[in-house]
């Protein structure tokens, strides 16, 4: 590796997403338990914006990189890593979930986070598979226990979480419902699992899922929206549904009023993946990381055999990073927004 810089994204001080610079920065040395990865597709997403801004919940020491997911091959391990993952060698295709440094030509990672990727699947589109898929799939199988045969309702079902999330439902055996604000985008999710696509009105919403559930209602909610669309779930959940409060794209964290969860016996379920990746009140990276690995090895089997399509994506070149964080922030995308490197 004789060139030790490479290019990378760098938010030099709090503030909005384009005030981004792009640098030359010096390869750092490895710490115990590292992997280096030569990136060559990286995974964007709408928290982002609140990485950059000093708003999300965890605020990384500036400068930094920002991005969590990224698809390459691994340049370099460090010397303890041989005896942690065996299975991890120079040169192998992987995915990776990052605490932060994904959007530049080399990304460092834990371990304990890193993840081979079969020759099956495209390296071009696995870059949303560490952290988007993997989170949609543990929140409706672990937290949600998401049965064959149940119905789910999915918001903002052409993003990159809610696509994952019509996928998902659909190859456990759900009915999927998906709502999403352009006749483009129902599209998109009827093409992906979804049995049926509503529009993203909150007004008009329960009557219209009640009339495709003829048990009141549906099972489980997947919420990455929040806002109206939280409100209108709770009125097209089946009694004993559970709503899986996965994130609010729309700006307004929803107030539950309670007394609707007691009359329908209803669970309101808040998911955070990034507690078994090392994102929590303490780092339990290691802990899950047994568990997180065989999920993820789930994820890509069932993609690399073709039971789940290969991700959607949406690919923007590096000199085209400010349009590509726009696509995603703007809410335009279908599917999962990639920066290619």
């Amino acid at each position: 590796m004789p060139d030790k810089h490479y290019q990378a994204l760098v938010c030099t001080h709090w503030g909005h997403w384009n005030e981004l610079e792009l640098q030359a920065l010096q390869r750092p040395a490895l710490a115990p338990g590292q992997v280096r990865i030569r990136v060559r597709h990286a995974g964007i997403g709408f928290a982002l914006s609140l990485f950059v801004a000093g708003t999300y919940q965890r605020r990384p020491p500036l400068p930094f990189t920002p991005g969590t997911e990224v698809a390459g091959e691994i340049m370099e391990v460090a010397p303890d890593v041989r005896q942690l993952r065996p299975d991890l060698r120079t040169g192998q295709r992987v995915i990776a979930a990052l605490d932060w440094g994904a959007l530049a030509q080399e990304a460092v990672a834990s371990a304990h986070t890193v993840y081979a990727l079969p020759d099956a699947v495209p390296l071009c589109a696995a870059a949303a598979l560490p952290i988007t898929y993997a989170t949609s799939w543990s929140a409706l199988q672990w937290a949600a226990r998401l049965q064959a045969g149940e119905s789910v309702l999915v918001h903002g079902a052409s993003g990159g979480l809610g696509m994952a999330a019509v996928q998902i439902a659909s190859h456990l055996g759900a009915q999927v419902i998906a709502t999403a604000s352009t006749g483009e985008k129902r599209s998109a999710a009827l093409a992906h699992g979804a049995a049926h696509a509503l529009p993203s009105d909150a007004v008009a919403l329960p009557v219209a899922v009640k009339a495709l559930c003829p048990g009141g209602g549906v099972q489980v909610v997947f919420d990455p929206v929040g806002g109206d669309l939280t409100d209108a779930s709770l009125r097209c959940m089946a009694p004993g549904g559970r709503l899986l409060a996965m994130g609010f794209a729309s700006g307004r964290i929803p107030q539950i009023p309670a007394n609707l969860l007691l009359v329908k016996n209803l669970g309101v379920l808040g998911f955070n993946y990034g507690r078994y990746i090392g994102w929590g009140l303490t780092d339990e990276r290691a802990v899950h990381a047994p568990a997180v690995q065989a999920l993820v090895g789930q994820i890509t089997q069932a993609i690399a055999s073709g039971a789940i399509a290969a991700p959607r994506t949406m690919h923007f070149p590096l000199p085209q990073w400010q349009q590509a964080l726009d696509t995603t922030m703007s809410r335009r995308a279908v599917g999962k927004v990639i920066l290619d490197f």
